[in-house]
């Protein structure tokens, strides 16, 4: 059977009348008649009762109808949905970012997709840039988030933004946007930073920066978590260095110096692994259109 001769059943049970039924779909009667004949044969059962002067519908009809409905509106709906993941526009993309990328690029992108693309549903996943490798590598996630990463064979990026350090201190802290020079003022300091992973990038450009002023910073506390970092600052544990976009959305006892001069800023990139990209087109293309990169 066809979904052709399935439809055309169906205007039948609406007309009860071959007549009306093939002027709708606009086929001969004879062919309409026939085409009915040879569903009932394949299905091994009478859907029609022709032996009154209009026909009406048999008790295993009444059911077929029910079940045919639903299946045509469910393959039109399947039909209508591939299209927009087709384009992008449905379906589950799942990322993987850094706390970093949840106060600049992922909450617009989020209400864009919750209000322009409802079908589009978005699964995160937050952590380091060597753990979003890891889930891109097994395809646990789909695209990833990364700022200042070394990315590893077999992944492909494009740079979404570039921003300023900035240099955090708890409120009460001796430098100030007035005396402070650079950050060899700093090298004295406690210093709370990320883990660093080896060959990852984020913290390695932090450190070298850092060292370009003859010290290594004395670190006291590490951790991967933004919030966490900012807390034991505001704490007065250390200080911290950090992308310009990292404190929005706080509110606690901070301040900060913009490393303006600094011939270096945190590059964030965008990351997918390169040999799912014909497979990610369509949502790449979407995400490549909505950054603008």
């Amino acid at each position: 059977m066809t979904t052709t001769q399935l439809q055309n059943f169906l205007v039948l049970t609406e007309t009860l009348n071959f007549r009306k039924a093939s002027e709708r779909i606009f086929i001969a009667q004879p062919a309409l008649s026939r085409q009915i004949q040879v569903l009932e044969e394949e299905l091994g059962f009478l859907l029609f009762d022709r032996s009154r002067k209009q026909i009406a519908l048999t008790k295993s009809g009444i059911f077929f109808k029910t079940e045919v409905s639903k299946i045509l509106n469910q393959l039109d709906q399947s039909i209508k949905k591939g299209v927009l993941i087709n384009q992008g526009k449905a379906g589950e993309i799942k990322i993987g970012h850094a706390s970093s990328a949840m106060h600049t690029v992922l909450p617009e992108l989020l209400r864009y997709m919750e209000t322009n693309l409802p079908d589009l549903k978005s699964s995160l996943v937050e952590g380091t840039n060597e753990m979003i490798f890891d889930k891109l590598n097994d395809n646990e996630v789909d695209f990833g988030f990364v700022p200042n990463a070394f990315i590893p064979d077999g992944l492909s990026s494009l740079s979404i933004y570039k921003e300023n350090y900035l240099l955090i201190l708890p409120e009460d802290h001796r430098l100030n946007t007035s005396n402070f020079k650079d950050l060899g003022d700093c090298k004295n300091e406690k210093w709370v930073l990320n883990p660093q992973p080896e060959g990852v990038g984020y913290m390695e450009e932090i450190l070298k920066i850092i060292g370009n002023y003859g010290y290594s910073p004395k670190i006291v506390h590490r951790s991967p978590n933004t919030s966490t970092v900012l807390r034991m600052v505001s704490a007065g544990l250390g200080i911290t260095m950090m992308g310009k976009s990292t404190l929005k959305g706080f509110s606690l006892d901070l301040k900060s110096i913009e490393l303006s001069d600094l011939p270096y800023q945190l590059d964030m990139k965008l990351v997918w692994k390169t040999e799912r990209e014909n497979e990610l087109e369509s949502y790449l293309n979407f995400l490549k259109n909505y950054l603008k990169i």
